[in-house]
């Protein structure tokens, strides 16, 4: 069959070359008038081809040759596909040593996918970061990425009480009281993501942060604590399900599991305030991702599963007002999603919109519910990216709170760099 096309190839470029060569020895002919052409016994001399024409011959014969030597190359790799194993390494030696070199010629184009491949990456770099960081793009294989953000967060509540639990680290729930809670997080994190072979990758996340927590009560007194530390350390790994294809988008699905190594309301003196949850959590995503140039627009549904846990609390008891128990509690899920775009500026700019909802069930303290848990999470988010060197890029992203249970301002600043590990296998 793929001889055949050839073939069908070169006919169709002989014929035009043909065609051309004959159009332009009747243009030469016709600029001779008859009386030059005949000679004086009458009889019809043979005129010698325009130069031309025969380098428009010699071109078409080199063409000729090349793919036909093109054509049995790629015979030769058939053959020594088809072949047995263990005559396969035969079959490779032969073709090797004796598959002629192609001809060059000057119609002949060259495209390297290479250099191509690389200067299309380039013109998305910044678009593709603005996607990795939301989910919604993986690595390639053997690129680590190294992501130093600095987050700054800041709530505040008429109506929260510092006894209660963290489902989040900047979420406290509890017995409502007439406080004014204003917490403020520095939340330094470091973020590694590598790219593994068939379509995986994976993620680990390390918060180390400082948080500043000012309340005032009902009499105008302010107390003030703090704590600095670890976070609760995260670790995930993703993969691509689907590409983009006519109207299917890129499909991606994340697992994370997050730990209980950030100090929590549980195990914190009076001054102090918690830098984790105290609970364990698993969280699955799915991200979709579909572009119409130069716009991709994504969007992401996501569960997670707040684990029970056993923790000490005051009792409560007015006859014995420092006494304390062992309560079994058990935060609600979450389910939330993301809605948003990214807009490509140009090759080294990036602009993204988002909303992000997120809602949490009551929680229960040995089986009976916990008032004032439920939570309803909104957030309006906006954020840009550039590029300002090869494998550099500065990441920012700015949200308003828009719920009373979401923090009233949310900054982050990312410095993400990429290193090669290695190179993905090409396949052949």
């Amino acid at each position: 069959m793929l001889r055949r096309t050839l073939w069908v190839s070169i006919l169709c470029f002989s014929a035009a070359a043909s065609l051309s060569a004959q159009t332009a020895q009747t243009s030469t002919v016709a600029a001779n008038p008859p009386a030059q052409r005949h000679s004086l016994t009458g009889a019809p001399a043979r005129e010698p081809l325009d130069p031309r024409i025969e380098q428009a011959l010699r071109e078409r014969d080199a063409i000729i040759r090349n793919l036909l030597e093109r054509v049995q190359q790629l015979e030769d790799r058939l053959n020594v596909v088809n072949t047995s194993a263990s005559a396969g390494a035969h079959v490779t030696r032969i073709a090797e040593t004796t598959a002629p070199a192609p001809a060059p010629s000057r119609v002949e184009a060259v495209v390297n996918n290479a250099t191509y491949d690389e200067t299309e990456r380039r013109a998305t770099e910044a678009l593709d970061q603005a996607l990795v960081v939301r989910g919604g793009l993986l690595l390639p294989p053997g690129t680590l990425e190294i992501d130093n953000t600095i987050s700054y967060f800041s709530a505040s509540s008429d109506h929260v009480a510092i006894d209660g639990f963290a489902l989040l680290p900047i979420l406290v729930v509890g017995d409502i009281t007439s406080q004014r809670v204003r917490e403020d997080f520095l939340l330094p994190t470091f973020t590694t993501r590598l790219g593994l072979p068939n379509r995986f990758q994976m993620d680990f996340t390390v918060p180390y942060g400082y948080v500043l927590n000012r309340t005032v009560d009902a009499l105008g007194k302010e107390t003030t604590m703090s704590q600095f530390g670890l976070g609760d350390i995260q670790a995930g790994i993703s993969r691509q399900l689907t590409f983009e294809r006519g109207h299917v988008p890129d499909l991606l699905a994340n697992i994370r599991f997050k730990s209980v190594t950030g100090a929590n309301s549980y195990s914190l003196t009076s001054n102090q305030t918690n830098l984790g949850s105290g609970f364990y959590a698993v969280q699955g995503n799915l991200t979709a991702a579909k572009s119409s140039d130069p716009v991709v627009f994504f969007g992401n549904i996501s569960f997670t599963d707040n684990l029970a846990a056993r923790h000490t609390l005051p009792s409560n008891d007015p006859n014995n007002p420092g006494g304390t128990m062992v309560g079994h509690i058990r935060p609600g899920n979450s389910y939330g999603f993301q809605l948003g775009s990214i807009l490509a500026l140009n090759p080294d700019t990036s602009m993204t919109l988002g909303w992000d909802q997120r809602f949490t069930r009551s929680a229960k303290l040995n089986g009976s519910m916990w008032p004032g848990s439920y939570l309803v999470e909104g957030t309006l988010r906006l954020g840009t990216s550039y590029v300002y060197a090869p494998g550099r890029i500065l990441d920012l992203s700015f949200g308003v709170g828009l719920t009373p249970d979401t923090p009233n301002l949310q900054f982050s600043v990312g410095l993400p760099f990429r290193l090669s590990l290695w190179k993905p296998r090409m396949v052949r």
